[in-house]
């Protein structure tokens, strides 16, 4: 009997390619941008899979820096007057013309050994020696975020340079050799996750519960990002299917820092979550109906469209937007950057979840308009910050 064949590894077979790509200056462009660069390296075989999680965060911290910094010209110092100075700032600039249309250009060079990006915005450029000596320094209150996330990059690649007085940034990555191995395939999907670590006693410790950016999933496991070191192997991941948390118990295998205060943890999931031994393995019996659990729960969450289309004109709302979720939990503070009939894009200093939520707009005499509205984007600017993306649905109850 013949060997069946195998599937054709085509990314090895990419002797060169060569584009060229325009973002416009707009928040939510930068995660989608980030994204779209990743899938390509893979495409093309300039990035592994196992090594692209990290060039995914290295994009979001170059195009973030030419977006907000560059052509936005927002500087980082506004974080240290309160999250609400920078968020301001970050929408009005974001909505006014004559900053969001400056374009960044990337260029992309894969010779199929070495990859190569270059990333120019339209900025006044910054002192790079300067950001570069806070880079080195291990004074933490030295160390700004504009200097972690240089950090980052520079760890995650193997050159990093600025040119242009820092209007323009060059990357590059040598290709891998070998092969990845894994067990099962993953789908790369980022999804809000809840962690609640486990207690040596096999009891969930609740009020220690906090939030994390799933970066893939497996049926045997998810690989999360988050904001915290982790002192236990035993922890419960929540997922929302549809609307509510459901919990599966899992088993940290690492937990390392990727840069700056983001650290990622590999994790499998488990049936038992009470065992107390690190190397057993869960029932034989119980660990497939974990698998088909996660399995219908990607089935059950398509992703939302990067891009968001509006019928209704729109017009720019800088004012203070406050959004009410309805699973309960404080309103969160945001600020708007344009609005139309049928929705709004806002500005946040935390994560919103892709649910039902009551929406305040401040009017010109009365009480604020209260509107039922549903979250339908949330993407990560940086650190703390949002783009959020809202669709109007009816008129809540008004109070005076």
């Amino acid at each position: 009997m013949s060997p069946l064949p195998t599937r054709p590894n085509l990314p090895a077979q990419v002797v060169a390619e060569r584009f060229q790509l325009h973002l416009p200056s707009l928040p939510h462009w930068i995660e989608a941008g980030a994204e779209f660069l990743r899938q390509k390296a893979v495409l093309c075989g300039a990035c592994g899979e196992s090594r692209s999680g990290k060039l995914l965060v290295a994009m979001h911290e170059a195009l973030a820096n030419a977006v907000i910094h560059g052509n936005l010209e927002i500087s980082s110092q506004l974080k240290e007057e309160g999250d609400d100075a920078f968020a301001r700032a970050l929408a009005q600039r974001s909505a006014d013309a004559g900053f969001n249309e400056r374009m960044v250009e990337i260029d992309v060079d894969y010779d199929g050994q070495r990859c190569q990006w270059t990333i120019t915005d339209e900025g006044k450029g910054f002192d790079v020696e300067k950001v570069l000596a806070r880079c080195l320094s291990d004074d933490p209150e030295v160390l700004l975020a504009s200097g972690r996330g240089i950090l980052m990059m520079r760890s995650f690649l193997d050159e990093v340079r600025f040119e242009k007085e820092g209007r323009r940034l060059v990357m590059t990555m040598t290709r891998e050799s070998g092969q990845e191995r894994r067990r099962k395939p993953r789908l790369h999907r980022k999804e809000s996750l809840r962690i609640v670590p486990m207690r040596a006693d096999g009891s969930a410790d609740w009020e220690a519960s906090y939030a994390a950016v799933a970066r893939n999933f497996s049926a045997e496991g998810v690989g999360v990002f988050q904001e915290k070191l982790i002192h236990t192997d035993r922890i419960l991941i929540g997922l929302d299917v549809g609307g509510s948390l459901v919990y599966i118990p899992a088993q940290v295998r690492h937990c390392k820092s990727v840069g700056g205060d983001i650290f990622e943890l590999g994790c499998s999931f488990v049936a038992d979550p009470t065992a107390t031994d690190p190397n057993e393995e869960a029932d034989s019996q119980e660990l497939p109906r974990v698998h088909e659990a996660v399995e219908a729960i990607l089935r059950a969450n398509p992703e939302v469209p990067p891009d968001d289309r509006r019928a209704e004109p729109r017009v720019v709302y800088n004012e203070r937007v406050e959004i009410a979720p309805i699973s309960g939990g404080p309103a969160v503070v945001g600020f708007g950057r344009d609005l139309s009939k049928g929705g709004m894009a806002l500005v946040t200093s935390a994560a919103l979840p892709l649910e039902r939520a009551i929406v305040a707009l401040r009017q010109n005499e009365g009480p604020p308009l209260r509107i039922h509205s549903r979250i339908v984007r949330c993407d990560k600017i940086q650190n703390n910050f949002y783009d959020v993306g809202i669709r109007f649905r009816t008129l809540a109850d008004q109070r005076n």
